[in-house]
């Protein structure tokens, strides 16, 4: 058993992930039923692979803190000794960790493995409510008037447009628009495919992409080909090679974008934080849910329940704080009607 009172998180750290890579905390018996659900949850419920590692190192560490238990052993009050192990986070982290650990034990119940679930007692922590972190006024102005090549142009109308998370953008390919509908499809978080309506400046762009060269490529766009294919850069940059059938990782993504903020001067040469793709999103849905209500952004950003869309756009921002000023200013600027009756 491992205790986080007896090891500092710098001793801790190096042996859980040797542990997560060896599944060496399996071999205990509610190991193995850890086990049993992280493949239940990537082959059967569709997990993508961040979400089954971040699960995983959740549910190891539960395996090693109660190691000496068989499932069926496990009572609410061991759980919240598990969950103790993070009482120094944040509360999210803290409201990520008893979802997890909620999640499983559920799945468990359904499984028959216990009659009921140990963990249904126990409640999230509350957390505050951050404001959404948006992008600055007039930086899609300036990163398309930037961006010199149209598929970039293309790739930042869908994450400033359309609201595509990082992982959707990585896997969009020149099949998935569809110029005489004006839809394309998104694959996303979960592996999950829905399809968006392109309206506006997106469809010249893309119009405009589709019959351009490709960067590092001497022909159009075919479908099988990657929006953001990797190019790489050999021989101090002067071989340049093209990869179109490649998706893009993550990381090449996280530096592509980074790449169009220093083109249009929104960052220094050296910066590759504090402005994250993920603003444009969180940017497009606050708009969305001022222009056409909650409902709109929540199918809109793919949102499988409106409560999520809620919790973090359904709040009013200083934006709709101005408006409703502006309303109440108007308002008193208009004379009141009076009668010509003084008694009337």
């Amino acid at each position: 058993m491992l205790s986080a009172d007896r090891l500092t998180l710098a001793e801790l750290a190096p042996m859980l992930r040797a542990i997560l890579k060896d599944k060496s905390y399996r071999s205990s018996e509610l190991g193995q039923l850890v086990g049993r659900y992280i493949r239940w949850f990537r082959n059967e419920w569709g997990a993508t692979d961040a979400s089954v590692r971040d699960y995983e190192a959740i549910l190891a560490r539960m395996s090693l803190t109660l190691a000496d238990k068989r499932p069926l052993e496990v009572d609410v009050d061991d759980l919240r000794d598990v969950i103790d192990l993070w009482a120094s986070r944040e509360p999210r982290t803290r409201q990520k960790v008893t979802s997890v650990i909620r999640a499983f034990w559920a799945w468990a119940e359904n499984e028959a493995v216990v009659p009921f679930s140990p963990a249904a007692r126990i409640r999230r922590p509350r957390a505050p409510r951050p404001a959404v972190p948006l992008l600055p006024l007039a930086t899609d102005a300036r990163l398309l008037a930037a961006a010199a090549e149209p598929r970039d142009r293309v790739a930042l109308l869908c994450l400033l447009d359309l609201g595509i998370r990082r992982g959707g953008l990585g896997s969009l390919r020149v099949q998935d628009f569809d110029l005489a509908r004006r839809t394309v499809v998104v694959t996303e978080k979960g592996r999950k495919s829905r399809a968006l309506p392109l309206r506006g400046r997106i469809v010249q762009e893309l119009e405009g992409y589709l019959l351009s060269d490709l960067p590092a490529l001497d022909r159009q766009p075919a479908a099988g080909d990657f929006l953001l294919y990797p190019i790489r850069r050999y021989g101090q940059g002067k071989t340049t090679r093209a990869f179109p059938r490649d998706k893009p990782s993550a990381q090449y993504l996280h530096r592509w974008w980074y790449a169009r903020l220093r083109d249009a001067g929104l960052v220094d040469v050296d910066v590759t934080s504090g402005l994250n793709m993920h603003r444009a999103r969180h940017t497009m849905a606050t708009e969305m849910r001022r222009a056409a209500g909650i409902d709109a952004a929540s199918q809109a950003l793919g949102h499988a329940n409106i409560s999520t869309t809620a919790g973090i756009y359904g709040h009013h921002d200083f934006t709709d704080l101005e408006r409703a000023f502006e309303a109440l200013n108007d308002a008193r600027s208009v004379p009141p009607i009076r009668s010509e009756n003084p008694h009337g």
